[in-house]
């Protein structure tokens, strides 16, 4: 169904995860008897096509809606009316709502939350009156959700905002299913490695999960021979840094939805447009799903394009630096051309008109990179992309990390947006591994005057969060932008040698901890250099019959042969990870000297403007 999550030569494959998730969903609906629709919350829709393509249910006769003020009007007679939500008890009052609209009798009602079933929504529902209307009330258990052949993640864009800011842990312990969940289809994990508390909670959840299941499953070692976990917290300085690969660029000013990217027709030429999806509006997730009813007044036509390993020249752009993928694209661009023959005899004609669908794909391909990588070209260009590049490169180096900026101070100034100014302070802020009081009294005293007492609750969050706070004794990105060679002057942005190209000069610090980690005794050498960081330093073993097994951990390599394939390290990220970062870790495994392949697992894949935004 997604042949892009199968990559030739890997040993995971994440269809397995993908045809698991789309069967629990057909099986609930199997329970729903009759003509039946479902009515998906916004943050829904995605998730669903990860999984299951509109052409499942259409073969089913099931109608999909989106979640509106209003109950959907084409709903048909004596109809099963399903809502696939979130777990919130804000949108109880909206399904009240609909219920209470809808005429007596014909229509019945369910609720499937996903992941878990809340208490609260339901006593929500009892509260206001209508929880006798829903037959079913079931839970989808969906945890990790494919992106990519090498990526998986749960989607929950606010996971970091609800543990540090809200002391909401359900994200944890839901993180600590979906490894419990990999475990169950994959085998169980031999090694475990982590750092950050938060990291250090979610594997005590999946070990206690695992200990509760050992009855069920068996303990042979599965695929994955490593986990490592990361908390968000022990690195703020990536999620913050601006990225410069072709993909993180492309989410940070245009976004990435579910593989997906949407922008206005108008900005690709007619060859560009007659490939992917174009709408008279919505978005790339309204494209692929074209029964769900959205309004679609004074839209502007929109133009999807799908953006993962199963486009060929995505999948060799992507990780690039932004300047390499330039050069890239005009090389393929007359690579297209120079296979145009000029004077050719019938034979040598006849045989090009065979390849000419192909070519008119792939020029479509390139037509539409190429206006993106115009678009992105605009940007980076833009002397104020310039300006805050400077900057943060400034406090990335350590350079007057003390004072106050007078660039972040000229932005304060001239009403620059508040997030700018945030991220650059937050920035300055973690460089320096906190703020002397005197200089964080002088910068909040700055914002409140030019944007009001308001900001105050914006800066207590930020500070619960960890990205704003009082230095302490501790220096520890002064230290260890030394001793892991975290900034790298002479970095090559084409045909680069390390993974620092990502930020041009700056390599991510869980990339670089992982890449120590792949050395003999590299995680042993790191305990010491990593002690500075927030949070504990752990490992743990799972020796067999203790944790679980996995269905399908009986297709391993024989130890004899395991010189001649790569370990499977799964990278855990809890609280988001970044592209460039993923970027980073690609790089690391195409290393031949590593013989390394990665399953990167995050809450939600960010970029600076959506972290920051969750907070603020």
């Amino acid at each position: 169904m997604f042949p892009h999550l199968k990559e030739p030569g890997r040993r995971v494959n994440l269809q397995l995860l993908q045809e698991a998730a789309c069967h629990e969903l057909l099986q609930l609906l199997e329970k729903i008897e009759g003509p039946k629709s479902l009515v998906l919350d916004e943050a829904m829709v995605g998730p669903l096509e990860l999984v299951a393509r509109p052409q499942l249910f259409a073969e089913r006769g099931i109608q999909l809606f989106a979640l509106r003020p209003k109950l959907p009007q084409k709903l048909r007679p004596a109809e099963n009316v399903a809502y696939v939500v979130r777990p919130q008890v804000a949108l109880m009052d909206l399904l009240a709502a609909h219920v209470k609209a809808s005429p007596p009798g014909p229509l019945q009602f369910h609720i499937v939350f996903v992941p878990r079933r809340s208490c609260l929504c339901v006593s929500q529902l009892e509260q206001s009156g209508v929880l006798g209307r829903f037959g079913c009330i079931a839970e989808l258990a969906w945890n990790y959700l494919p992106l990519d052949a090498d990526l998986v993640t749960m989607e929950l864009p606010l996971a970091f905002r609800d543990v540090t800011v809200y002391g909401d842990t359900s994200s944890l312990f839901q993180t600590a299913l979906g490894l419990v969940q990999l475990q169950r289809l994959y085998g169980r994990i031999p090694k475990i490695y982590g750092k950050g508390e938060l990291a250090h909670r979610v594997w005590e959840y999946a070990k206690q999960l695992g200990r509760d299941e050992r009855s069920l499953y068996h303990g042979d070692k599965g695929v994955i021979d490593q986990l490592i976990l990361f908390d968000r917290s022990i690195d703020l300085l990536s999620p913050l840094a601006t990225q410069l690969t072709y993909e993180g660029l492309i989410d940070e000013y245009f976004g990435i939805r579910q593989n997906k990217m949407t922008l206005p027709a108008d900005h690709f030429s007619i060859a560009a447009t007659s490939r992917g999806t174009a709408s008279g509006g919505g978005s790339a997730r309204v494209d692929e799903l074209p029964s769900l009813e959205y309004s679609l007044e004074d839209k502007k036509p929109q133009k999807t394009i799908p953006l993962h390993s199963g486009e060929p020249l995505y999948a060799e752009l992507r990780n690039k630096h932004f300047n390499e993928a330039t050069k890239l694209l005009a090389r393929r661009a007359r690579e297209i051309h120079a296979q145009i023959p000029q004077d050719q005899d019938f034979k040598q004609m006849k045989s090009f008109v065979q390849t000419l669908p192909l070519l008119l794909t792939q020029k479509q391909t390139i037509c539409e990179h190429t206006a993106i990588a115009g678009m992105l070209h605009k940007q980076v260009n833009d002397f104020d992309f310039a300006d805050d590049l400077a900057a943060e490169q400034e406090f990335m180096m350590c350079a007057d990390l003390d004072k106050p900026s007078a660039y972040i101070e000229d932005l304060i100034a001239s009403k620059a947006p508040l997030r700018n100014v945030l991220r650059l302070l937050c920035l300055q802020c973690t460089a320096a591994s906190g703020f002397k009081e005197k200089l964080f009294s002088h910068y909040k005293r700055e914002l409140i005057q030019v944007y009001g007492l308001d900001v105050l609750l914006t800066l207590s969050s930020l500070e619960s969060a960890g990205l704003l706070y009082q230095q302490t004794d501790s220096r520890a990105y002064t230290v260890l932008r030394k001793t892991l060679h975290l900034t790298v002057d002479d970095n090559i942005e084409v045909e680069p040698k390390d993974i620092s190209y990502v930020h041009s000069f700056y390599a991510p610090l869980t990339a670089r901890l992982v890449e120590h980690s792949l050395k003999p005794l590299g995680w042993q050498s790191l305990k010491s250099q990593i002690s500075s960081l927030p949070g504990p330093t752990f490992e743990d073993f799972q020796a067999q019959l203790v944790g679980i097994g996995g269905r399908y951990a009986g297709a391993l390599v024989s130890e004899g042969s395991l010189l001649h394939v790569p370990r499977v390290v799964l990278v855990c990220f809890v609280g988001g990870c970044t592209f460039a970062e993923i970027a980073a870790l690609r790089f690391l495994a195409a290393q031949e000297d590593n013989n390394v392949e990665f399953l990167i697992a995050t809450t939600k894949v960010i970029n600076k403007n959506s972290f920051l935004n969750c907070l603020i």
